[in-house]
C-alpha cells in the first residue's frame, strides 16, 4: 500500500469537516441574527410604551415633542440596526463560502450585484434615501398626525416611521403603510388638533349664551372626538341690540362636523326655545382658528403693509 493510498480518505474527509465547519458558522451567524432580532422586538415596544405614557403625563408641548423625536429616533434605530445585522450575516456567510476570493474576482461580483441591485432593490434603495432624507429634516415624527400627499384621504396618526416606510393608524382604525418615495409632501397637523371657531351675532346677549351653553353640553367628548369643548371665549358690542358670541372648541382631525355642522344645528335648535322668540341674527359662522396660523398672517399683513 502505497503513501498516496493510505492519505487519500483523509484527503476526503478534510474538505468535508471544512464544509460543515462553515456551515455551522453560518447556522450560528443566523441563529445570532434571529436573536438580537427577537431582543429588538421585546425591548423596543416596552421602550415605546414607556415613552407613550411619558408623553400622557407631560406638562409642556416642548415636552410632548422631545419624547416624540425619541419615539421617532428609536422606531429608526431599531431599524438600521436589523439592517446593519442582516448585512453583516450577508457578508460573513459570504468570506466563509469564498474566503480566498481574489480582488478581482470580487470586484467582478460586486459589479454584477450593483446590476443586480439597480434592478431588483432600486425601489427599496429609493425608500431609504427619501426617508432618510425626511427624517434628517424632521417632516414628522412618531404621534404626530399627518396627511400624505398626493394621495386622497391617506391620513392618520404616525405609528412607525423607518428610512424605508411609514406606518399610519387612521381615525376608523386601520393601519396604512406608505413607501417613503411615493411621499411628495406631508400635511402635519399642529398639535394633533384643528381649533375651531363659532361666531354667533345675537340680539339678545343672555338668550344668546343659553342656547349655545345649552348646545355645548349635547357635543360628545373624547379622544376621537371633541377633544376640547367648546367654550365662549369672547363677547363683542357691536351696537346697541347686536353682540358678536365667539365659541372656540378643538377637534381630531377628521370630526371637524361635530362644530362645523352639528354644533351649528344644536346652537339654532335651542335658539329661542325657551323665550319662544329666536335671538340670533346672523350665523353661526365656522372658521378655523388656529393660534400660531394667526399670528404668521398677522406679521404677513404687516410686512406688506
Amino acid at each position: 500500500m502505497t503513501l498516496d493510498q493510505i492519505t487519500a480518505p483523509i484527503a476526503q474527509i478534510i474538505p468535508s469537516l471544512s464544509n460543515i465547519r462553515t456551515l455551522g458558522l453560518i447556522l450560528l451567524a443566523v441563529l445570532a441574527l434571529i436573536a438580537v432580532n427577537k431582543l429588538i422586538d421585546l425591548i423596543v415596544p416596552q421602550l415605546a410604551r414607556a415613552l407613550a405614557v411619558l408623553t400622557d403625563n407631560a406638562d409642556s408641548t416642548d415636552r410632548v415633542f422631545a419624547i416624540r423625536r425619541l419615539d421617532t429616533l428609536l422606531s429608526m434605530g431599531a431599524a438600521v440596526v436589523r439592517a446593519v445585522l442582516v448585512s453583516s450575516v450577508l457578508y460573513i456567510a459570504w468570506r466563509l463560502i469564498m474566503p480566498s476570493t481574489a480582488p478581482i474576482a470580487l470586484l467582478g461580483a460586486s459589479a454584477f450585484f450593483a446590476i443586480v441591485a439597480g434592478n431588483t432593490i432600486g425601489m427599496l434603495l429609493r425608500d431609504i434615501t427619501y426617508g432618510t432624507m425626511m427624517i434628517a429634516e424632521r417632516w414628522y415624527n412618531v404621534g404626530d398626525h399627518i396627511t400624505i400627499e398626493p394621495f386622497l384621504g391617506v391620513s392618520g396618526v404616525v405609528e412607525q416611521l423607518t428610512p424605508r416606510s411609514t406606518k399610519l393608524r387612521s381615525l376608523t382604525g386601520e393601519t396604512i403603510w406608505v413607501h417613503n418615495q411615493h411621499i411628495q409632501g406631508a400635511r402635519v397637523t399642529s398639535r394633533n388638533l384643528r381649533t375651531i371657531a363659532l361666531d354667533i351675532f345675537v340680539k339678545d346677549l343672555e338668550a344668546g349664551k343659553a342656547a349655545i351653553e345649552q348646545a355645548i353640553r349635547t357635543l360628545p367628548v373624547g379622544p376621537t372626538m371633541l377633544a376640547k369643548q367648546l367654550k365662549i371665549s369672547e363677547v363683542e358690542q357691536l351696537g346697541d341690540s347686536l353682540w358678536r358670541i365667539t365659541a372656540i372648541g378643538q377637534t381630531t382631525p377628521g370630526r371637524e362636523w361635530l362644530i362645523e355642522d352639528f354644533a351649528i344645528k344644536a346652537i339654532s335648535k335651542y335658539d329661542g326655545l325657551a323665550e319662544g322668540v329666536p335671538s340670533i341674527v346672523h350665523g353661526p359662522i365656522a372658521r378655523y382658528a388656529d393660534v400660531v396660523a394667526e399670528r404668521r398672517f398677522r406679521r404677513s399683513i404687516r410686512a406688506r403693509a
